[in-house]
């Protein structure tokens, strides 16, 4: 069986403070064959698919059985995750700033995290959070920006 990867077309300008806090942390966690091969860092390693960022600004997905489609909000959903699951704050200047005409999100209440209302537990039945994906971790939707658009290079 063949590996599914998924990377996007380039999204991101990385900051070099950014990619140097990046580079840190890859250099202190290690990294596998994804990371190696693409010069990225991994965001999210579950739940879901495991995602990595390029330093060129790329996602790349590792979307063995997830079936990842590839889009805008999965792209900054991907980030949005990234920031918690790392610890880096830098990675939210990499989401699009809030457009006037914009609107709270109402599934997350403007947070960009889901709850399903306090139902989300684990199995020691502590609460958590997941990235809202009606705004992809914005907090906020607009017309303007459609989420539901291909980011995947041609090819």
């Amino acid at each position: 069986m063949s590996r599914r990867v998924l990377i996007s077309t380039k999204l991101f300008q990385l900051p070099e403070r950014l990619l140097e806090a990046l580079r840190v942390r890859r250099d202190r966690f290690g990294s596998d064959d994804l990371a190696q091969a693409y010069d990225a860092f991994l965001l999210d390693p579950g739940l879901g698919p495991p995602v990595y960022l390029t330093s060129d600004g790329r996602i790349v997905w590792d979307d063995d059985i997830w079936d990842v489609v590839g889009t805008r909000a999965d792209a900054f959903a991907a980030v949005a995750a990234g920031i918690q699951k790392t610890g880096l704050s830098e990675l939210r200047q990499l989401l699009p700033s809030r457009p006037t005409l914009s609107t709270d999100c109402p599934d997350c209440s403007a947070t960009g995290r889901f709850d399903a209302q306090g139902q989300l537990k684990d199995l020691e039945g502590r609460s958590f959070t997941v990235v809202c994906m009606k705004c992809a971790g914005l907090g906020w939707t607009a017309p303007s920006l459609v989420l539901s658009e291909s980011v995947l290079e041609a090819g």
